[in-house]
């Protein structure tokens, strides 16, 4: 019988750091090393093209669409905690919309928002499984495709989101 390695807390959060990492410089050389062959992206099961699309080259393909999207991308992480098999990871994203985003045209608007992206570590000791928690409301009102009925609802968001008037 194969031994099944379950890594540390402390090995985990490596491995997802070093994802993060990795997405920030656009290095897609060792995507293999901390993605699973079965990786897959919550997200993108929605879609009849990517959902199809499995392991690093998945990962990849994320990178590539939101990298041509956004010029300066940059994930910064806030918090980060572990526990068993999961890491749960907040971070700050912020770039500058450039190219097509999934239909919306380039707007040349600088965006700002927070999400929370939850990891599963597999096996193998790589990140097998990706759900994202995003702050979509935020982005969509920065892209200029969402929007408040009135001005005079700016204050009261932007006090309900914590932000600086």
């Amino acid at each position: 019988m194969e031994k099944v390695r379950t890594n540390t807390a402390y090995e985990n959060i490596g491995i997802v750091r070093r994802a993060l990492d990795a997405f920030n410089t656009g290095d897609t050389c060792r995507a293999h090393e901390f993605r699973s062959p079965q990786y897959f992206i919550h997200e993108s099961q929605a879609d009849p093209v990517r959902s199809k699309i499995r392991g690093p080259e998945e990962f990849i393909d994320t990178m590539g669409v939101l990298r041509s999207a956004f010029v300066d991308l940059h994930y910064e992480e806030q918090e980060i905690i572990a526990a068993g098999d999961k890491v749960a990871m907040i971070v700050s994203v912020n770039g500058k919309h450039i190219g097509n985003f999934f239909g919306i045209p380039p707007t040349g608007n600088r965006i700002s928002y927070q999400a929370v992206h939850i990891h599963r570590i597999g096996d193998d000791g790589k990140i097998v499984e990706h759900k994202a928690i995003r702050d979509d409301l935020s982005l969509m009102m920065q892209l200029g495709v969402a929007g408040l009925s009135s001005p005079q609802d700016e204050p009261m968001f932007r006090a309900w989101k914590g932000l600086k008037s």
